[in-house]
């Protein structure tokens, strides 16, 4: 049999997904006896490469929500944010490098940058 399709169990509730991962576990328990009497049994691979679509899909349902919940707050969990890089992350944000100190904007208006006609 093939596996489960994760569009399939994308359109599925919370519920639904737990009771078929219910069912999944239980016959990859029933399987791992009967491999006992047979050494070779391919369809264990399937049964466990489908309770790792169901746990995907269910993880991805929570990520979700959780992304939903934190939109628009000032503060995001560290594995929501976006990843970028560390140097990209420790930047000056574009409000931080605006800032002009008090000294400087006093110089800025005493010394003002001249400009000079030049002859062609």
């Amino acid at each position: 049999m093939a596996g489960i399709k994760a569009f399939e169990l994308r359109t599925k509730s919370k519920d639904q997904l737990e009771t078929q991962l219910v069912e999944l576990k239980k016959e990859l328990a029933n399987l791992k006896v009967q491999k006992l009497q047979r050494p070779s049994l391919p369809r264990i691979h399937t049964v466990r490469k489908n309770i790792a679509r169901v746990l995907t899909v269910i993880n991805l349902n929570q990520r979700e929500n959780v992304r939903a919940f934190y939109a628009g707050k000032k503060y995001q969990p560290k594995d929501l944010r976006a990843k970028k890089t560390r140097a990209i992350r420790r930047r000056l944000t574009k409000f931080e490098r605006s800032q002009e100190t008090d000294k400087a904007r006093k110089q800025r208006i005493a010394f003002p940058q001249r400009k000079f006609a030049i002859k062609a």
